[in-house]
Protein backbone atom coordinates (compact mmCIF):
# COMPACT_ATOMS: atom_id res chain seq x y z
CA UNK A 1 0.00 0.00 0.00
CA UNK A 2 1.28 3.44 -0.87
CA UNK A 3 1.90 6.21 1.71
CA UNK A 4 2.05 9.80 1.43
CA UNK A 5 5.41 10.92 2.82
CA UNK A 6 4.09 14.00 3.99
CA UNK A 7 1.62 12.58 5.72
CA UNK A 8 3.84 10.51 7.67
CA UNK A 9 6.17 12.80 8.72
CA UNK A 10 3.66 15.44 9.32
CA UNK A 11 4.54 16.95 13.16
CA UNK A 12 7.44 14.57 13.60
CA UNK A 13 10.69 16.12 14.94
CA UNK A 14 14.13 15.09 12.65
CA UNK A 15 15.24 13.04 15.62
CA UNK A 16 12.58 10.93 15.48
CA UNK A 17 10.87 7.35 13.93
CA UNK A 18 7.79 7.00 12.13
CA UNK A 19 6.47 3.27 11.52
CA UNK A 20 5.62 2.17 8.02
CA UNK A 21 3.58 -0.95 6.89
CA UNK A 22 5.64 -2.05 10.28
CA UNK A 23 9.06 -1.20 9.81
CA UNK A 24 10.98 1.90 11.74
CA UNK A 25 12.30 4.52 9.81
CA UNK A 26 14.43 7.76 10.49
CA UNK A 27 12.19 10.72 10.16
CA UNK A 28 15.25 12.65 8.94
CA UNK A 29 15.73 10.77 6.63
CA UNK A 30 12.52 10.69 5.01
CA UNK A 31 12.54 14.63 5.07
CA UNK A 32 15.42 14.96 2.92
CA UNK A 33 13.78 11.83 0.25
CA UNK A 34 10.43 14.64 0.53
CA UNK A 35 12.82 17.66 -0.30
CA UNK A 36 15.10 16.02 -3.01
CA UNK A 37 11.20 15.45 -4.98
CA UNK A 38 9.83 11.97 -3.52
CA UNK A 39 6.40 12.19 -2.51
CA UNK A 40 5.11 8.59 -2.16
CA UNK A 41 6.51 5.00 -0.66
CA UNK A 42 5.60 1.38 -0.71
CA UNK A 43 7.09 -1.38 1.29
CA UNK A 44 7.66 -4.60 -0.54
CA UNK A 45 7.96 -6.79 2.49
CA UNK A 46 9.60 -9.98 0.19
CA UNK A 47 12.65 -8.40 -0.41
CA UNK A 48 12.62 -5.29 2.26
CA UNK A 49 12.93 -2.54 0.16
CA UNK A 50 11.17 0.62 -0.01
CA UNK A 51 9.59 2.15 -3.21
CA UNK A 52 10.18 6.06 -3.41
CA UNK A 53 8.69 8.05 -6.22
CA UNK A 54 7.54 11.98 -6.74
CA UNK A 55 6.75 13.46 -10.36
CA UNK A 56 10.43 13.46 -11.62
CA UNK A 57 12.30 10.62 -9.88
CA UNK A 58 11.89 7.05 -8.49
CA UNK A 59 14.50 5.34 -6.59
CA UNK A 60 14.40 1.95 -4.47
CA UNK A 61 16.08 1.50 -0.90
CA UNK A 62 16.09 -1.35 1.54
CA UNK A 63 14.95 -1.09 5.12
CA UNK A 64 17.87 -1.26 6.84
CA UNK A 65 19.05 1.90 4.66
CA UNK A 66 16.54 4.04 5.83
CA UNK A 67 16.34 3.10 9.42
CA UNK A 68 19.82 4.20 10.30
Amino acid sequence: MAVKIEDVIAGKGEQDRVQVEGVGLSVAKLKALAEEGYEYATFFADCSQFAFWGKACSACFTAEHLQG
